[in-house]
């Protein structure tokens, strides 16, 4: 393989698990899936999601919320340690609010249109209030996404000056360099290879709970190359693969002694992602005959039979999912009507399109081409580009570099249809990898942050009903999969509690480390039994 793996002694707890790429390492910068797990296991969140989509407190004892739903006041655990050795107060929870907002990056879209900054405040060492500029339904959930940092931490490696005054660069530069984390989770950070991995370690003062048999360290590499993974598995130098692998390669892996492939429900979609905004597809007509034309049948059974079929601009898992839309069913013929309609009509020959694949999942690049075949029996030209992951998240920060197409799975950080609404189509997440569309339609923005603000659920749902509407009939997205996590195991010496279905649906969380449990001895079994 094109990189080997930390060999365990014989009875070191070592769990090695595979990602399409390797983390960003600043909480208020990640978002992606590596960066998530990476951030859930490094740093601590004010509140916990649990398997039937409850919060309970977490970093936070409890806390009030004033009649309104204006006032949240937060009552910390006391003896909280960061990594540093630094007891974890109210002042780092402001900081890292204010922190994640000010650079707006990351995931700071699930809090910055709601969160008034001039109005929260330290009440004491152990006490915060976060004040609202408008109620907000799914504030707690928003929160599992907060992660806090070590201020004093953070502040001594501030570099000026930078964009945002004061605070300089924030401290951006030195938490992405991988020198250290700022955390208080169960784990820490303790090598970062860039480009290729990173390896944590347990935190032996964290406040938590933690499975006995839970890995001492934790390897995520940053490779998804079947013939790397499936040879590392074989090897027992990977315990966990990532979840883009062929189809081909999981059903090898599955032949292998020992090794199991889990199936882990999620709140996924995968989406081709039409840019609204450049030629050719930011005529309807266009965005109509691609979605018409596209064979969703031979998508699933050729090339993912595991997924399910979405139909609209959330999965059905969603709370709020609105059925009444119906699936789009290839229509050749209604294509090539729709494509006539459009202004591009006659001269389509002058304005291909560009559709990306991500480089670390290869059977993308299946879906591209038959994307390509399709689209091209009603006379429109397809450039079909293999693109690295980091690649794309650079190129769609900005409207003119973006493709027409990109195709990328996104996953609602709720269990409501708001949550995938507000992750995919508001104003507030352009520019970043999980849209590629550009609608910047301020109309849409208004409805779905008055969904969100809506604290009646019945009138919530009612809401995002009508956003998904109207949505579905701007053609902006081809909906193609709701998605089965894949994930090639080492079940004869790992236990992995996503693969018995004890997991929160949020992105992340079935690779929660502490809970996952590795048993050294029985690896050595397998080795001296010559497999």
């Amino acid at each position: 393989p094109a990189f080997t793996t930390p060999v365990p002694t014989t009875f070191e707890k070592l769990l090695r698990v595979s990602f399409a790429n390797v983390p960003y390492l600043d909480p208020a910068v990640g978002s992606d899936e590596a960066s998530t797990v990476y951030l859930l296991n490094v740093y601590d969140t004010l509140v916990y999601p649990l398997p039937n989509g409850s919060i309970i407190p977490h970093l936070a004892s409890k806390w009030d919320v004033s009649p309104d739903g204006l006032v949240w006041t937060f009552y910390l655990r006391q003896g909280v340690k960061f990594h540093s050795g630094r007891e974890l107060t109210a002042y780092d929870v402001d900081f890292s609010l204010k922190r994640l907002i000010t650079i707006g990056e990351g995931y700071a879209y699930l809090l910055a249109p709601y969160v008034d900054l001039n109005n929260t405040k330290v009440i004491d060492k152990y006490t915060i209030q976060i004040a609202l500029k408008k109620p907000y339904a799914l504030f707690l959930q928003a929160l599992v996404r907060l992660y806090i940092v070590d201020s004093e931490l953070v502040k001594a490696h501030i570099k000026k000056p930078g964009p945002y005054g004061e605070m300089g660069d924030y401290g951006k530069d030195w938490l992405m360099s991988g020198e250290k984390d700022a955390g208080s989770g169960p784990y820490m950070l303790v090598k970062y290879v860039r480009g290729e991995s990173v390896t944590l370690a347990r935190f032996k003062d964290y406040w938590g709970q933690v499975a006995p048999n839970a890995p001492d360290t934790v390897v995520m590499l940053g490779t998804t190359e079947p013939t790397t993974i499936r040879t590392l598995i074989a090897r027992r130098e990977l315990e966990i693969s990532d979840q883009w692998q062929p189809l081909e390669n999981y059903d090898a892996m599955s032949k292998i002694r020992g090794v199991e492939i889990a199936k882990i429900p999620t709140a996924y979609e995968f989406y081709l992602m039409i840019h609204t905004r450049k030629p050719p597809t930011d005529d309807i007509h266009v965005r109509k005959a691609l979605s018409y034309v596209f064979d969703y049948d031979t998508a699933i059974k050729d090339i993912n039979p595991y997924e399910r079929r979405a139909c609209g601009p959330v999965p059905s898992t969603l709370i709020g999912y609105n059925k009444e839309l119906g699936c789009i069913t290839r229509n050749v013929t209604l294509a090539m009507e729709e494509l006539k309609k459009s202004k591009y009509y006659g001269q389509l020959d002058k304005y291909p399109i560009e559709f990306w694949w991500i480089a670390e999942v290869p059977w993308e690049e299946r879906v591209a081409l038959l994307f390509k075949q399709n689209a091209e029996e009603i006379g429109l030209k397809v450039n079909v580009v293999k693109k690295p992951w980091l690649s794309v998240v650079e190129a769609l920060s900005k409207p003119e570099t973006s493709p027409n197409i990109v195709s990328i799975f996104v996953a609602s950080d709720f269990r409501e249809a708001g949550g995938m609404l507000a992750n995919r189509y508001h104003s507030k997440v352009a520019g970043t990898w999980q849209q590629n569309e550009w609608l910047l339609n301020s109309t849409i923005d208004r409805m779905i942050e008055d969904a969100l603000s809506t604290l009646d659920l019945q009138s919530r749902l009612e809401k995002y009903y009508e956003i998904q509407k109207i949505i579905f009939e701007m053609y902006p997205s081809i909906y193609l999969y709701e998605h089965t996590i894949l994930r090639a195991y080492q079940a004869y010496y790992v236990d992995f509690p996503a693969a018995r279905g004890n997991v929160a649906p949020l992105l992340g969380y079935d690779l929660e480390f502490r809970w996952i449990q590795v048993y050294p001895e029985k690896r050595q079994e397998l080795l001296r039994a010559g497999g």
